[in-house]
């Protein structure tokens, strides 16, 4: 499996368990969110972008699966969506 892979697949994943985790932080504490909350969303957003760079990248290398490399693509596109309804709500 080629390495950007594995890194687009670390930040996606990481990236969509911090934003359910600061959903359920905000819905236990009623809405009221700390300084803390938008610094991980934050970085939600930056893993997100860099494994949807990681995971375009992955498709000039030769060794990997090309399913891998699709879901890992499609994996940093959800955590986006998931950021960009969070935005808009």
């Amino acid at each position: 499996m080629a390495v950007d892979t594995v890194i687009s697949l670390i930040f996606g994943a990481l990236s969509i368990l911090i934003t359910t985790g600061c959903i359920i932080y905000s819905a236990i504490r009623g809405g009221e969110i700390s300084d803390r909350v938008s610094v991980l969303m934050l970085m939600s957003v930056v893993m997100a972008v860099t494994g949807l760079g990681f995971g375009i990248h992955s498709f000039h290398m030769v060794e990997g699966d090309n399913n891998a490399k699709r879901v890992t693509v499609i994996l940093s596109l959800i955590a986006l969506f998931l950021l960009l309804i969070l935005y808009l709500i």
